[in-house]
């Protein structure tokens, strides 16, 4: 087991996280409060695209078209035109007022965002996992990490700080596939698992032949993807480490 390892993306993965990225997104957008009601409809559509975006600065070309309202077939084809003009300055105020925004919704109503973001059952089985077999782990996400370990320790899940990787470390990378590759080489790591729900994170990885991956499809994913369940995903992780 020494010489193997699992990594974990965190939103769409171990918590189910749109709810707060919603949230946050359309107060930034239309300057609507968190408390006010959600327009379903609207949060489905976002719900159901949001396999799209794996960077914060995506929202930035998201946003505008589906907060809008366009027709759910223009969706893709708009989103992908947007991203063939890139304003990389436009999207570094976006991303720095974005987190602005989001530590200003945990410091000011911390109870109210405790209960937007909620465990996946694929959480607790990791924690147990964890906590239980002593399985070597790390969490690579492009959230903020003290977002990620407070929502651990709000679990009571004693998870080494160390090991998490988040947006701070990983933006020095073209990919995750970079950094896992270059963590296993220097800590002597010979096999990885990896787990997330985007494809874009996951297809990096297939150059490497000692790293597995799982495409969760409990998180995020498109329609037609291909992937795991979260019992599925487990199974896979225990055969992984024996």
């Amino acid at each position: 087991m020494e010489n193997k390892i699992l990594f974990l993306d965190f939103d769409g993965v171990l918590f189910d996280t749109l709810r707060e990225v919603y949230l946050v997104n359309r107060y930034q957008y239309r300057g609507i409060s968190f408390f006010d009601e959600v327009d379903e409809e609207n949060y489905k559509l976002y719900y159901k695209y949001k396999f799209l975006v794996y960077n914060i600065w995506m929202f930035y070309y998201f946003n505008p078209i589906v907060f809008e309202g366009v027709e759910e077939k223009d969706i893709v084809p708009l989103f992908k035109k947007a991203l063939q003009n890139r304003n990389k300055d436009k999207e570094e105020q976006f991303c720095r007022e974005f987190l602005k925004i989001r530590e200003n919704l945990i410091k000011n109503h911390y109870d109210f965002w405790q209960g937007l973001e909620k465990p996946y059952d694929f959480f607790f089985e990791i924690k147990k996992m964890y906590e239980k077999d002593k399985i070597n782990m790390l969490v690579a996400s492009k959230k903020n990490k003290t977002s990620i370990i407070q929502r651990f320790n709000y679990y009571d899940f004693d998870f080494d700080e160390d090991k998490v990787f988040a947006r701070e470390i990983l933006n020095n990378y073209s990919s995750k596939a970079e950094f896992f590759i270059e963590y296993m080489e220097q800590n002597g790591y010979s096999k990885a698992i990896f787990v997330d729900d985007n494809i874009n994170n996951i297809t990096p990885c297939k150059q490497y032949e000692n790293i597995k991956t799982i495409l969760a499809l409990w998180g995020n994913t498109a329609p037609d993807s291909k992937g795991c369940s979260q019992d599925e995903a487990i199974k896979t992780i225990v055969e992984f480490f024996k």
